[in-house]
């Protein structure tokens, strides 16, 4: 007996139009494609080609063809039932095989596909995007691709070339008569954009296709594909001229806070953008244009090369509108929740932030495939074998257009920890595209130099109000992202740059913790700086006295008293400050070999290097020995904070012993944790100061809690120091270092402990901080 059900459904899909919803007409396909009635006909393909060539799904628009889509896909989900079953009521014995469920799967898919021959190009993706969804969704547990893989190809080719002929349409122009006949049929049946709707389709499975089979396709249709992804990531953002239309619906309240009409212009282009359905699917979208720009790099180099550098073209104009948009925006200045008059502002808010979260990771996607295929794979214009199209970018200028990128987008970074941010909470796409787009830059010192110059020129135009007046969120993102970039290229900038452009751009962070990241951004510049010298010192030697002289001369003696200054508790963390101090003097320890003229001696140079680390020394021991009569920050020169008279008030002479013990301590675990950094000639020096300061520190006599937190400090700097020595200092001072340990033993500890050599008797490891007899005893 025939179906009357499945004689309905055909009898449908040879209309024009039906009376039955979609949603009916989508699960009717699904049921009958996976279980066709026996007697009419007993096999899928004669309604799979019913389908396909139905003229009800006429005009195409993407929610007839996603329905399409989704039932092929839930028909592969019924089929596998049905085959699960017969193998559950069939398990087979020793005489008799039971039921393969891939075998037959595979069997049902092919008869499938042999119905799409002669249909439209984007029906059959539409059906093809269904099918290999549907068994990419059993894939774990059948594996197709392994035991049917001839099936799976097939499946997955029939998805590239229906998009390819779709985009093949778009690629090139036929003629005059196919042109004006293509736009009248288009324009009568009041159809969408063809493109646009393959190019959702394809993107939903584009990441289950193997790259070899795009690699198949002709120029052409590659090309075409990826202008047109493209083209869809910059209409899903307007262009990035989405900020625009804001201003005439924002206003401000007489409390300063920030209200949005709910129902104006703005708020409704927010809420269409973030609901429509490219935006939905921006991440598949960019990981098929990140995997077509990958397949034609590899392919065919010179025109791949051409295709990134239109791709990068576009989202600099995306992101520079972007980022001149949102200088003028006034939710740019908002700090918080707390900044808004109501719930519908904070939501139109929180719905344009989600846009630009979805512009940053699309632009993270597309540059890490991007940089990752200038890595490996050569440049064109390297090999003269090529027919290069004119105008390619170096991977210089590919790795510079990255940067470029993600600095219009870095007022978004801090919302993911920024691109200097050690913490676990960082967005690792990000640091990756970053480092990576550096690492190739690094490559060229005129390309460093440049970019950094324009850099730090730029926002230093800005700092002194001849630029744009961006809101302060936005100029501290951007000096961030600068100050970052300069900190990975100070060692293959010139010096030149570094003292004109780089230094200047430092030096007011250097005493601001208000924004913390370029704050520490600012303090790591100049490590990296002194860490450049320190590195460069033996070429550096056989040059005359000039330039680098006198800017390491300009530079220690200032920072040496900036890290002092930024010693106190709401500053630099005491882990920050002693790695900051030791890095410091180790750098000043080699300026005197890397200063010193071709005539000059080794004694010589190490005078200078003596010297230049001791002051270093000095200028803490200064600051330790002052630090009870007055806050350092007034004592000491290069502070924005005004000068404090030389004698205080009985008020500020009592301030709070317990803070200035605190801050006292932090300078003592500074100096402990220069003791690796410094020569041998003044290690000793050192180790008396040393001594001498952890011997001032009382032990406790009663049980007051200062005399406790007193003990706890002296049990800190002893286990500092001998973590300093039996582990960190270098090799040419070990010897020495130990034997003054050993000699000192027992007047740190004030207790009679048995002898034991620190290294000899197995005293390496160091534990948690304790009381110092305590880390004597193990000795």
């Amino acid at each position: 007996m025939s179906d009357r059900g499945y004689i309905n459904l055909i009898r449908h899909l040879t209309r024009t139009t039906s009376t039955l919803p979609l949603e009916t007409l989508q699960a009717s396909i699904a049921h009958y494609l996976a279980r066709p009635p026996a007697p009419v006909p007993g096999s899928p393909t004669p309604l799979a080609a019913t389908i396909l060539g139905s003229p009800l799904f006429r005009p195409y628009t993407y929610q007839k063809l996603t329905a399409l889509s989704v039932a092929f896909r839930h028909a592969v989900h019924l089929r596998f039932t049905v085959h699960k079953e017969e193998a559950e009521k069939n398990p087979g014995g020793l005489v008799s095989r039971g039921v393969d469920v891939t075998r037959r799967l595979g069997k049902w898919t092919r008869a499938v596909l042999g119905g799409f021959g002669g249909s439209v190009a984007v029906v059959r993706l539409a059906c093809a995007s269904g099918l290999l969804l549907g068994l990419q969704d059993w894939e774990t547990e059948l594996e197709v691709k392994k035991k049917e893989a001839r099936v799976r190809v097939k499946v997955e080719e029939e998805v590239v070339l229906a998009f390819a002929e779709v985009m093949d349409g778009y690629a090139t122009e036929g003629s005059e008569w196919e042109t004006d006949f293509q736009r009248t049929v288009e324009v009568n049946a009041e159809a969408e954009d063809l493109s646009s709707i393959a190019v959702l389709l394809a993107a939903q499975c584009a990441s289950f296709i193997g790259p070899q089979r795009l690699q198949a396709l002709p120029l052409p249709p590659i090309k075409a594909i990826i202008d047109t992804l493209m083209t869809t990531i910059h209409r899903s953002f307007n262009g990035g001229s989405f900020l625009a239309p804001i201003h005439p619906w924002v206003g401000t309240n007489a409390d300063g806070k920030v209200s949005m009409h709910a129902d104006g212009t703005f708020a409704q282009i927010i809420r269409t953008i973030a609901g429509s359905t490219s935006i939905g699917m921006m991440a598949s979208i960019a990981k098929f244009t990140a995997l077509s720009l990958t397949v034609l790099v590899e392919s065919r180099r010179a025109y791949g090369w051409d295709a990134i550098s239109r791709t990068l073209d576009r989202l600099k104009l995306i992101t520079s509108t972007v980022e001149a948009d949102w200088a003028r925006c006034p939710l740019a200045g908002v700090q918080d929740d707390a900044d808004f008059v109501d719930s519908d502002s904070r939501e139109v808010a929180t719905t344009t932030w989600s846009i630009l979260k979805t512009l940053l990771f699309t632009t993270l996607m597309l540059s890490q495939s991007i940089l990752s295929a200038v890595v490996f794979i050569p440049d064109p214009q390297s090999n003269t074998a090529y027919s290069s199209p004119s105008g390619i970018s170096s991977p210089y200028g590919i790795a510079l257009d990255v940067l470029h990128v993600l600095s219009h987008l870095s007022f978004v970074m801090p919302q993911f920890g920024g691109v200097a941010s050690t913490s676990d909470s960082g967005l690792p796409e990000l640091k990756r595209a970053f480092y990576l787009a550096l690492d190739v830059l690094s490559a060229s010192e005129t390309e460093a130099d440049h970019f950094v110059e324009e850099l730090c020129h730029d926002e230093g135009t800005s700092e002194k109000g001849k630029g744009v007046d961006a809101p302060r969120g936005l100029s501290n993102a951007r000096k961030s992202f600068a100050l970052a970039c300069a900190e990975q290229l100070v060692p293959v900038i010139s010096e030149g740059i570094i003292q004109s452009r780089v230094y200047p751009l430092c030096l007011p962070h250097l005493w601001d913790p208000s924004h913390r990241e370029t704050y520490e951004s600012a303090h790591s510049v100049m490590l990296a700086i002194f860490a450049s010298y320190a590195q460069n010192s033996g070429t550096k030697r056989q040059q005359s006295l000039g330039l680098g002289s006198a800017f390491a001369e300009k530079i220690v003696p200032m920072y040496a008293r900036c890290l002092v200054e930024n010693s106190t508790d709401d500053r630099l963390s005491v882990v920050q400050l002693c790695m900051a101090y030791a890095a410091l003097v180790r750098s000043a320890s080699s300026f005197g070999y890397a200063n010193a003229a071709p005539g000059d001696t080794y004694e010589e140079g190490t005078t200078q290097a003596d010297t230049m680390a001791w002051f270093c020394i000095e200028v803490l021991l200064d600051a330790i020995r002052h630090v009870g009569v007055a806050p350092v920050k007034a004592t000491l020169p290069y502070s924005s904070a005004p000068k404090a008279e030389a004698s205080s008030s009985t008020s500020a002479a009592s301030e709070s012993t317990q803070i200035l013990s605190e801050h006292l301590h932090r300078l003592h675990l500074a100096l402990i944790s220069s003791v690796p950094s410094v020569p041998l000639t003044l290690l000793q020096r050192l180790l008396t100061e040393l001594k001498a300061i952890i011997l001032s520190v009382p032990l406790s006599s009663s049980e007051r809690g200062v005399d406790r937190r007193a003990e706890e400090m002296r049990g800190e700097l002893v286990e500092a120091l001998f973590k300093a020595i039996s582990q960190d200092v270098g090799d040419a001072e070990k010897e020495f270092a130990i034997e003054w340990w050993y000699e000192n033993l027992q007047v740190l500890a004030r207790a009679e402990t048995p002898s034991r050599h620190p290294v000899f008797d197995g005293a390496e490891a160091t534990a948690a901080p304790i009381r110092a007899s305590d880390v004597l005893s193990r000795l």
